[in-house]
């Protein structure tokens, strides 16, 4: 390389102006090579704007808009074909090429082959914390860790075999001893015979880098094993990201899902849900636990809560959302037995208190049912106790005391006949009975008080129908269910009896025309201690143990009991249903 032209001396500097290293020599070599390794585009020009230096980088030209057509330039020599190029670095080319490694932002050093530093830029100070002063001329091991001398000398080796170290990742030490991640380029110094004379290295600091890459590698390692389902998707709608808990709880796998519009999951019906979503990410904000459904690819719906969060780049920018869907189905199932049973127990609690109250109800009742025949018994008692009782009066009084015993003998028997059935303690003597005789006889204790009532008992009975039981308690039956027909039917009203034998069962109805049942009573009418009017001043007498005994004396005989009314003032009909008895030996088919 000749010396380079003659030129006129500067002008004195001012004091805080960059002082520039000496080009001659080797150095323009230095910097030439620097920039021929650097990645960046690297363009000088005057302030009129033409181009006056550019570098190819390795793999893609820089290209430029040049404002003119660069000055002529003379015809270079032939040269070697692996020979590097060099740009001529006459007059101020040098000078550029000095303001360009000093205005860098790497850290641009070079070193012989032997590792003694002989440049060291601006940004060389900042990253390593030594002054060019203090660096310039002492060994390159001043900023390598002791554990990396080995790599030093491994590229110092590759450098001088003619070879370009391309970012290689390393650490460096400063002056302080904080290491540093950074990405090295090393490429050869030549002289101008082509001579390898030492390295150029630039270090870019790569710090932030690392830490932002292991942050998106935690993130990523975050997101694949998360349980939860978390998808990425433009504000078009379109899947970003997909992990592998989406591919478990919808069916598709990340390759098929990527690229599909996000209404691959979502139902027909919840469209409308989707771009309500995403004009709230659109407006900035956070749509949090949202309960929604969603689709598999087996076209199952699923229960599913999702947050879903605006995606912003690096300038704030608002380019997607980022969805996390939790599975609740399970949770909902739980939610819903849970509220079941909260219902059942709340109705197991009323119904608890209602039993409590039909208690109290029928302690009153039983008090009053058995003190007013009492009274009777007792006034009768002391009247016919008079030596000047006539005997019309003392015969009228000695048939009060009876109907008054007799009452109370019912009453306790019915109370007697709870206990049994409440035990377990009801015996039945089964043996084959004719209905049709049992109701006869049951209406033979009826007809009185219907006479007095002036109510008419229609039959209808089928000649023959036998069942396996007790008859006696099914008398009792027919007597509780005829009383009460009797008993809640205005004077002069009617009332029907009938038995109707089936291929399997006898149906016996009671139907009458008096005061009906309400459909609030009307599921309870069977229960102990129920009555629809419990109060001391209720128009009929009576425990309200009649109906329960009818259907636990029922079902002893593997029947049942049904009573149905159309609503108050309207009557009502009670049908029971008993199994037939199988044929006696002897009898024809």
């Amino acid at each position: 390389m000749k010396a380079p032209r003659p030129r006129p001396t500067p002008a004195p500097r001012r004091p805080d102006a960059p002082t520039q290293p000496d080009l001659t020599g080797d150095a323009a070599a230095r910097l030439a090579a620097i920039v021929d390794a650097s990645d960046d585009a690297i363009v000088t020009e005057p302030l009129d704007g033409i181009i006056t230096l550019r570098h190819h980088t390795r793999g893609a030209r820089c290209i430029v808009n040049q404002m003119k057509a660069p000055r002529p330039r003379p015809t270079p020599a032939p040269r070697r074909p692996d020979a590097p190029t060099q740009p001529d670095l006459p007059g101020d080319a040098a000078a550029r090429l000095a303001a360009i490694v000093d205005a860098s932002d790497d850290a641009i050093v070079t070193e012989t082959l032997d590792g003694i530093i002989t440049s060291w830029n601006h940004a060389a100070e900042r990253m390593y914390g030594w002054p060019a002063s203090a660096a310039l001329g002492r060994h390159v091991t001043l900023i390598i860790p002791p554990e990396r001398y080995g790599e030093e000398a491994d590229v110092l080796a590759r450098v001088r075999a003619g070879e370009v170290v391309d970012h290689f990742e390393t650490v460096r030490v400063t002056k302080d001893g904080h290491l540093v991640d950074i990405s090295l380029t090393v490429a050869p110094v030549k002289d101008s015979t082509g001579r390898i004379v030492g390295a150029s290295k630039i270090a870019r600091d790569i710090t932030e880098r690392r830490r932002s890459d292991e942050t998106r590698a935690r993130l990523a390692a975050i997101v694949d094993s998360s349980e939860d389902v978390i998808v990425s998707k433009t504000l078009n709608g379109v899947i970003t990201s997909w992990n592998p808990a989406a591919e478990r709880m919808f069916g598709w796998t990340a390759a098929e899902a990527i690229g599909q519009p996000i209404t691959l999951i979502v139902p027909e019906e919840r469209r409308a849900e989707e771009d309500e979503v995403i004009a709230r990410i659109r407006r900035g904000e956070r749509v949090e636990h949202f309960d929604t459904v969603r689709i598999t690819r087996d076209r199952r719906l699923i229960d599913v809560s999702v947050t879903v969060s605006p995606v912003r780049d690096s300038a704030g920018g608002i380019v997607g959302a980022s969805k996390i869907a939790r599975d609740i189905t399970e949770p909902r199932r739980i939610e819903e037995e849970r509220r079941q049973l909260l219902s059942r127990e709340r109705g197991a609690r009323e119904e608890a208190e209602r039993a409590n109250r039909a208690k109290d109800e029928f302690l009153a009742v039983v008090s009053h049912e058995l003190r007013t025949p009492l009274n009777g018994v007792f006034g009768w008692a002391r009247m016919l106790q008079s030596a000047d009782v006539d005997e019309p009066t003392r015969q009228r009084g000695l048939a009060a005391i009876v109907r008054g015993a007799a009452a109370q003998v019912r009453l306790i028997e019915d109370l007697l006949d709870v206990s049994r059935v409440v035990t377990g303690n009801l015996r039945l003597d089964l043996r084959r009975v004719e209905l049709r005789n049992v109701i006869e006889a049951a209406l033979e204790t009826v007809r009185p008080e219907a006479a007095a009532k002036h109510i008419e008992i229609v039959e209808e009975l089928d000649p023959s129908a036998t069942v396996m039981g007790a008859a006696d308690r099914l008398q009792q039956v027919l007597w509780n269910l005829l009383m009460n027909a009797v008993k809640f039917t205005p004077r002069r009203g009617r009332a029907r009896v009938g038995l109707r034998r089936g291929e399997t069962a006898a149906e016996i109805t009671v139907t009458d025309s008096g005061e009906g049942i309400g459909p609030d009573v009307l599921p309870y009418i069977f229960d102990r201690f129920r009555q629809e009017d419990s109060s001391s001043t209720r128009a009929h007498a009576g425990l309200g143990l009649g109906l329960a005994l009818v259907r636990h004396i029922v079902e002893l005989h593997g029947g049942s009991v049904t009573a149905e009314s159309p609503g108050k003032g309207r009557g009502a009909t009670f049908v029971v249903r008993l199994p037939l008895a199988p044929p006696a030996r002897g009898d024809g088919p």
